[in-house]
Order: structure tokens, then C-alpha cells, then sequence
């Protein structure tokens, strides 16, 4: 009994063996080419001839190793708080001009510059505390209560800032139709002066991560 079990096994494994094909010559080729390739390379590293990363002090004299975050914030962002203003306020006088006089009613005041940085500490602490809705943020409940929100900005005010925040003005929008048309004229300004303050303030350093994402390959 046993020599049949033992001779059915052996039957079946060199069966399988024998139905198994064998490697095609193009497999071996690539394997062989592969393995040859990487035998032989030699890594090209050329020296990083950069200039000293960080902050340029030349440009901002200023600065030194004791400033605070947001002092280095402010450096690269505070054009483009002004740029939100402007536009934000531009925005909203169109709009107040595009309604019917019957319709009018008394005219908000401008938003003004400090307005508009607690608008944006407000935007930033609230990625830090999720609610269901943004109204909730300033409710009054006991499960809800965060005096930081109404204490920073009331909740019209914030929601006012909301619904005419702008980055570009309206007036003269491009030809969607133009074979040189810019997707981003909406946030090109901001964009090109954001762009702008980190090459005339930073020199980045030597190792640099890179997200295909935001760069086409």
C-alpha cells in the first residue's frame, strides 16, 4: 500500500514538473541583460555647488535664529494678505453696485487688514478642531462652546469675509478660448508673489522631496 501511495506521489510531482513550461528565451535574455546592467553601474553623484540654505540675511537683515515662526510667516505672506484685502473689498462693491437701488440696503464697511488675519486664525484653528458645520463654532451649546471663535471674530462677520473672499479681480477676465490661456489667472497673482518672496528670501537646501502631484514628470 505504502510503494502505490509513494509511486502515485512521484507520479504527480514530475507530471507537474514535466506540465510546468520552461522559461521562454526572451525571460532569460531580460534576466540575464538585467542582472548585467546592474553589475556594471556606477553611480553618478555630482557635488552640491548651492549657496548656504535658509533664510538669505541679506535680504532680511532682520531675522536671526531667534525669531518666531511667525515672524518668518509674515515674510513670505503678508503681500498676499494685502492681496486678499484688496480684492476681497473690490469684490464686494461690485456686487453692492450690481444690485438694484430698491434693493440696497446699508453698505458694510471695508474689511480691514487686521480683519482679515483673524479671519485666516480662525480658517487655521479650525483645521485643528473639526466640526459638522461652521456655524457650530461659535454655538453657545456646552458640547460645543470655544469662546476662542467669537472672542477672535462675530459669526456674520466672519461669514461676510467668506462669501466675497477673492484673490483676482473680476474685471477683465482672459479668453478661455486663447490657446495661451492661464487656468490659475484666478490665483496667478498670488501664486507668481508667493513664488517670487521664497526665491528672493530662501535658498533651499541640498536634499529636496518632489510631489508628482504638484510637478509633471
Amino acid at each position: 500500500m505504502n510503494e502505490l501511495i509513494e509511486g502515485s506521489q512521484n507520479a504527480s510531482s514530475s507530471a507537474s514538473s514535466s506540465s510546468s513550461p520552461p522559461p521562454s528565451s526572451d525571460e532569460e535574455e531580460i534576466e540575464i541583460e538585467f542582472h548585467h546592467r546592474r553589475e556594471t553601474d556606477t553611480a553618478s553623484i555630482n557635488d552640491f555647488t548651492g549657496l548656504p540654505n535658509g533664510i538669505k540675511q541679506s535680504a532680511v537683515p532682520n531675522i536671526s535664529p531667534e525669531s518666531s515662526p511667525f515672524t518668518i510667516f509674515f515674510l513670505f505672506f503678508q503681500q498676499i494678505f494685502v492681496i486678499l484685502l484688496r480684492e476681497t473689498n473690490r469684490y464686494f462693491h461690485q456686487y453692492v453696485a450690481s444690485l438694484d437701488e430698491a434693493g440696497m440696503t446699508a453698505q458694510q464697511p471695508d474689511i480691514t487688514l487686521e480683519e482679515m488675519y483673524r479671519f485666516f486664525d480662525i480658517i487655521i484653528q479650525m483645521g485643528h478642531d473639526q466640526r459638522d458645520c461652521l456655524k457650530d463654532y461659535w454655538s453657545r451649546e456646552e458640547q460645543y462652546f470655544t469662546p476662542f471663535y467669537s472672542d477672535t471674530m462675530v459669526c456674520d462677520w466672519f461669514f461676510h469675509i467668506l462669501r466675497f473672499l477673492h484673490f483676482e479681480g473680476n474685471d477683465d477676465p482672459p479668453n478661455c478660448d486663447d490657446p495661451h490661456y492661464d487656468r490659475l489667472w484666478k490665483v496667478r497673482n498670488s501664486f507668481d508673489t508667493l513664488n517670487n518672496k521664497f526665491y528672493d528670501l530662501y535658498n533651499p537646501t541640498e536634499h529636496l522631496a518632489v510631489d508628482e502631484v504638484i510637478v509633471l514628470f
